[in-house]
């Protein structure tokens, strides 16, 4: 609502941001056919946990609103180096599972634990000049 009384075009933007996504994962889909030379319905299942986990690992807020490009990028980059280097080293993809698990657990909390930080203190300091 608040970008709509600001003045910005929101469906165009709504429609801008679903069609560049869409143009990405056609991108994504190409390059994954040049790699593996081949493609069917079910070739991203069991991406969901990492992907869902590099995001919320790189800051962006589970619940949305806030985050950036940056750290979710870098959120990726880190779970993407766990999920190559541990089973090089041997580690059973099931404890990398529970790694990336672990890593969205601690994520998701520390962002409550700060979100409930923030919150504590602005009743204080409303109650302070209120």
């Amino acid at each position: 609502e608040a970008a709509r009384l600001a003045g910005i075009p929101v469906r165009k933007r709504i429609l801008a941001a679903y069609t560049f996504c869409g143009a990405l994962a056609g991108l994504a889909g190409a390059l994954y056919l040049a790699r593996f030379g081949n493609v069917d319905s079910g070739t991203g299942n069991g991406y969901e946990l990492t992907v869902v986990s590099a995001v919320v690992v790189g800051g962006v807020v589970f619940t949305g609103g806030s985050g950036s490009v940056y750290g979710a990028a870098l959120g990726a980059l880190l779970l993407t180096s766990i999920n190559s280097v541990l089973p090089a080293l041997g580690v059973s993809s099931v404890w990398v599972l529970a790694i990336n698990g672990i890593l969205l657990i601690l994520a998701i909390a520390v962002d409550r634990i700060v979100a409930l930080r923030v919150a504590n203190a602005l009743k204080k300091r409303n109650a302070r000049h209120g």
